[in-house]
């Protein structure tokens, strides 16, 4: 046909389809090209679409542990991971009761978003580090996630857990990432905590002395009482450990360690019996080392506990008990004395009782005194210092002051007294008598007191002491008013200098003012003493329950105003270095030791801030004060 409108021309096309192309006047092969093009980019979208639909994943919940095998000094890791397209939308998991497990940390939680092959995954995990409390076989139960308003459980898992540490080496890969990395030691197998006590049984009441170790191979940074349970069945005392523990060499289990004393009590048992003592948890950072070169090297926290003690708690003999016996318990002496020897009756004299030695005296109620119908007796005043006496041994004075008063004439006698203790060292009780004191008493001046027992100061007529006081005048009749003039007050001067004195320190201060903003290094030396003392502050309001804070505010204050007073940038701060940018600006060399070890004691203090005492950080405040008052007059 000559008029053609439509040619027609079959191909093979895609599949067993024939692609029919028509070509009509006014329509390019390049627009049709272009069409074709088009489509089939949609086609190839389409079915991407459609791929990554079908791969998306339902929700899954699934729990895993680091190791099915563990230590029980060791801490590993138990994580939940939810994965599927709601997966974002994972709350926190309720964990069960862990039977034989304690949590010490977490949950950390991580996610991830994939798209492979053009399937999209994402996840999200919890983490938690997990301590074990006992050995044997400990079931995990099933952990309850809720996941867009849908609770989903997991499965149950099992964890078998074996005497000692069983944190396996990482061996040496020299093909592996780190290639510059040496291989290192897990760090279960360089360290570890006890709880060690001075003695294995007692008799109540008896000191006992618990002492918190750490046996190291390995640089620690840091640590840190995670958990002490309580001291159930004693009553307990600190024993200050001193800022700066020695470290001693002591062999465990044929292998060497560093021994540090990190925390000790004084326990004074208040019952017979068995009584346990709970295993405290530390956390512990580690420094590794990480490379060949010692240029990269890192930190690791491990999870610590001690094992459980328990101690044997004796009866009291019942032979030879005395009959005053109040369960008082160490050794001790007793002394008692007379404030005056020659009394009136009526008047008030003091009997001191002093009771010293080694022991708990805080839990010795007051000493009974003897019947003394002649004396009228009135409640005591109490004081008590107890404290380290010997080494680790608690111990002190109690004291315990009397009033007395005296109720009819001649040589009154005050009876005897007796106290009874029981000594453990030797094993039997003991009873301590003061001896009868004497005091000559006259008839006072007023009958009267003899009765009350009270001093007749405040029944004397009235009398003229001194010239300096006068009688008040009762008539008014020679006063007069009288005024002077105005100008002729202090008054009148005092307010009309005012603003002139104010002008005047206003232009001192704008001057002043202008200097500092000029001169920057001077600005910051005025601020570094303002800018140190706050910082102590409130490292002192700090230190009232959290030490660590305390020390680290402490170190800020005075770091922060050696570089604000002699203008040093912050790397001089350290080490050598800063005891060689104090000495060159002529620093007396007491001052500058004295500055470098408030510094280490700050240090060691966050090491160790479990331990720390109110008055060893009181100390350290006031030793920094006084540098900075120092410093402050150069």
């Amino acid at each position: 046909m000559k008029n053609d409108k439509l040619r027609v021309q079959a191909s093979t096309g895609i599949g067993h389809w024939p692609l029919v192309i028509g070509h009509w006047s006014g329509v390019t092969h390049s627009s049709l090209c272009r069409a074709w093009l088009i489509g089939v980019h949609l086609w190839l979208f389409a079915l991407f679409v459609f791929a990554a639909l079908a791969g998306a994943q339902e929700v899954q919940v699934t729990a895993t542990v680091g190791s099915d095998v563990v230590g029980v000094e060791d801490n590993f890791q138990l994580t939940v991971t939810v994965t599927g397209k709601d997966s974002g939308q994972a709350e926190t998991p309720r964990l069960p009761r862990l039977r034989g497990l304690q949590v010490v940390s977490g949950p950390s939680v991580s996610t991830q978003f994939q798209w492979i092959n053009g399937v999209s995954s994402q996840s999200k995990g919890f983490i938690y580090v997990l301590l074990p409390e006992k050995e044997g076989q400990i079931t995990i139960d099933p952990i309850e996630v809720t996941v867009g308003g849908k609770i989903f459980k997991t499965q149950p898992m099992s964890v078998r857990v074996i005497p000692g540490s069983h944190g396996p080496r990482r061996s040496f890969d020299p093909f592996g990432e780190d290639i510059f990395r040496a291989p290192r030691s897990a760090p279960a197998d360089n360290l570890f905590v006890a709880a060690e006590l001075d003695r294995s049984s007692a008799y109540p009441g008896q000191q006992v002395t618990l002492a918190y170790h750490l046996y190291t191979q390995v640089g620690v940074t840091g640590l840190q009482i995670k958990e002490s349970p309580p001291l159930t069945g004693f009553w307990v005392e600190d024993i200050p450990v001193g800022p700066s523990p020695t470290a001693t060499r002591r062999t465990v289990n044929g292998k060497e360690y560093l021994d540090y004393v990190i925390k000790k009590q004084a326990l004074f048992p208040n019952t017979p019996g068995k009584l346990k003592i709970a295993p405290s948890t530390f956390a512990v950072s580690v420094k590794l080392a990480g490379d060949l070169l010692g240029l990269f090297g890192q930190s690791e926290t491990v999870y610590k506990k001690t094992r459980e003690i328990i101690l044997d708690v004796k009866p009291f003999p019942s032979q030879d008990r005395p009959a005053d016996f109040s369960n008082a318990v160490g050794s001790f002496s007793l002394t008692s004395s007379l404030d005056k020897t020659e009394a009136a009756t009526g008047d008030a004299v003091g009997l001191h009782v002093n009771l010293a030695g080694r022991g708990n005296l805080k839990t010795i109620a007051d000493l009974p005194l003897p019947p003394m119908p002649d004396f009228t007796i009135y409640s005591s005043k109490r004081a008590e210092n107890v404290r380290p006496v010997e080494g680790d041994i608690i111990g002190g004075e109690k004291s315990w002051e009397y009033v007395i008063v005296p109720k009819a004439p001649g040589r009154q006698k005050i009876p005897s007294f007796s106290f009874s203790f029981f000594d453990p060292e030797q094993g039997r009780y003991r009873i301590l008598t003061a001896p009868p004191l004497e005091l000559h008493v006259v008839r006072g001046s007023n009958a009267a007191d003899a009765v009350t027992g009270l001093s007749g100061a405040g029944k004397q007529s009235l009398t003229r002491q001194a010239s300096d006081i006068n009688f008040i005048k009762l008539s008014a009749n020679d006063l007069e008013t009288r005024s002077d003039p105005i100008y002729r007050s202090a008054w009148f001067y005092v307010l009309a200098g005012v603003p002139l004195l104010f002008n005047i320190g206003a232009f001192l201060y704008q001057r002043e003012r202008s200097r500092e903003t000029g001169d920057a290094v001077l600005a910051r030396s005025r601020r570094a003493r303002r800018t140190a003392l706050a910082r102590l502050k409130n490292a002192e309001k700090s230190g009232r329950g959290e030490p660590r804070k305390f020390y680290d505010e402490t170190a800020l204050a005075l770091s922060g105003y050696l570089t604000g007073k002699f203008n040093l940038p912050a790397i001089a701060m350290t080490g050598d270095m800063l005891e060689k940018t104090l000495a060159e600006h002529s620093l007396n060399p007491d001052t500058v030791r004295e500055i470098l070890a408030c510094l280490q004691e700050c240090d060691f203090g966050r090491f160790v801030s479990a331990s720390a005492s109110k008055e060893k950080m009181q100390q350290l405040a006031a030793r920094v004060r006084q540098l900075i008052d120092a410093l402050e007059r150069l």
